[in-house]
Parts: C-alpha cells; sequence; structure tokens
C-alpha cells in the first residue's frame, strides 16, 4: 500500500498510558508487592523493562533465571492484583481521552483496545473510566505469546475489527508499543505521557501530543492521511509472521 492513502478505518488505542495515566502508580505497585517478597524494583528498571511489555517478560529480563516460568506468572497475578485494589481507584484519564472515544463512537468508527495487561486490569479500568462498551474489540496480553515490541497484538486487534493494518490508527505511549505498531504496518499516534516525544518519534511515531484535549474524529483522520500521504511511503515495508 506504499504511496496510496486510503480512508482511516479503525484506531487502535493502547490501555495504560493512553487511556489513563497509570505507569506511576504501576511502579508503585511493583515497590509495594516488590516489599512483601524481598523483590527491589527500581524506577529506571521499571521503566525500562515493564513499560508496555508482559510482566513474565519483565521480570526474566531484570532477574534472568531467578524464577521459573510458573513462578512468574504468578508473581504478575500476585502484583496486578494488588494494583487493582491498591491504585486502580486512584487511576486519573489521560486529559481528553474520554471525550475523543466518544466522538470516535458518534462518528461509527471501530475501536480496538490492544494492551499487554491481563483482562481483568482491563475490565476494572474500563468500568473506572466508565467507558465500558466503548470498544468493539479488546485484545489484551493473555492473546498473545509475544509482547510489544512483536506486533501480533495490534495485527490481531485489526484482524478482529476486519480491517487492514494498514487502515489503522494506533495510539501508543511506549516505545515498545510504538515498535509494534509501525512494524504491523500501521500508523502511530504516540502519546508524550510515558516518554519524551523525541524518543516516540525516533522510533516511528508520526505525530506526538501530550493528551488529548480538543482532540475528535477528524483530527485523527488528518494525522493519519498526512502519514499515509507523506510519511509512511519512504518507511522500509514490513513482513514477516505476526
Amino acid at each position: 500500500m506504499a504511496g496510496e492513502v486510503s480512508d482511516l478505518q479503525a484506531v487502535l488505542f493502547d490501555m495504560d498510558g493512553v487511556l489513563v495515566i497509570s505507569n506511576p502508580l504501576h511502579f508503585r505497585a511493583w515497590q509495594d508487592f516488590g516489599r512483601q517478597i524481598g523483590l527491589v524494583v527500581t524506577e529506571e528498571m521499571f521503566y525500562r523493562e515493564f513499560s508496555g511489555r508482559k510482566n513474565e517478560e519483565a521480570l526474566e529480563a531484570l532477574f534472568p533465571g531467578r524464577f521459573t516460568a510458573e513462578e512468574r506468572a504468578e508473581l504478575s497475578r500476585r502484583k496486578e492484583a494488588l494494583f487493582r485494589e491498591r491504585y486502580v481507584p486512584l487511576l486519573l484519564p489521560v486529559p481528553g481521552v474520554r471525550e475523543l472515544v466518544a466522538d470516535l463512537n458518534r462518528h461509527a468508527v471501530p475501536l480496538a483496545l490492544a494492551t499487554s495487561g491481563p483482562p481483568e486490569n482491563v475490565q476494572a479500568i474500563l468500568r473506572h473510566l466508565k467507558l465500558e462498551g466503548a470498544f468493539d474489540v479488546v485484545v489484551t496480553g493473555q492473546d498473545v505469546t509475544a509482547a510489544k515490541p512483536d506486533p501480533a497484538i495490534f495485527r490481531i486487534a485489526a484482524e478482529r475489527l476486519g480491517v487492514p493494518c494498514e487502515q489503522a490508527l494506533v495510539i501508543e505511549d511506549s516505545i515498545a508499543g510504538v515498535q509494534a505498531a509501525c512494524a504491523a504496518g500501521a500508523v502511530c499516534l504516540g502519546v508524550s505521557t510515558s516518554e519524551p516525544p523525541s524518543r516516540l518519534e525516533e522510533v516511528g511515531a508520526v505525530h506526538v501530543v501530550a493528551d488529548f484535549l480538543g482532540m475528535k474524529t477528524d483530527t485523527l483522520r488528518a494525522i493519519y492521511h498526512e502519514a499515509r500521504d507523506r510519511l509512511l511511503p519512504d518507511r522500509p515495508t514490513q513482513t514477516g509472521p505476526s
């Protein structure tokens, strides 16, 4: 599809850092949980390894060989349960995101939520934001074997919506998430809630915003069309299995 401008067919949202400002609270949850089990997770470790990735993968990267796969899964489950109980009630939406989602719904733009988090977190956060039912498709970390930056999660989301990734706009806040979106062939809009704008642009975000205040469906369409018309034809074609 290089060089061809086609209409925006779907918008794929990440959750943590895109719907909610959650990374600082996820870090606090890891600190709380770490104290319970004698595990030290520093802020640098958290943002380097956990942001945008599955907990199990981050734990193995940080503590290679220390835990079995079953132990990593159990540690992840317990930490996320603590996060939901203690910190989800404190979460704030990224400014303007609820209004943007509502406008996309009014314009009947197919929406997907694609997050490395577990389904229980998705249910709790959507309920907290009063966005239950706003997304046509939800894909979580349980639906993929490899987390971002692997593109599978976005390819699955687009497939379930019935649209090509090349006709989707992905909204992401993490380095791994932007890389996954670009590897899937989508246009990626960055949100600088977790990383500086320059870092998101370096790995492929076509535009970066601080929040969604004042943004509407037409804003996203304009970003998508500008990228397809001007930037994406110059980007290497992505190939390979999902």
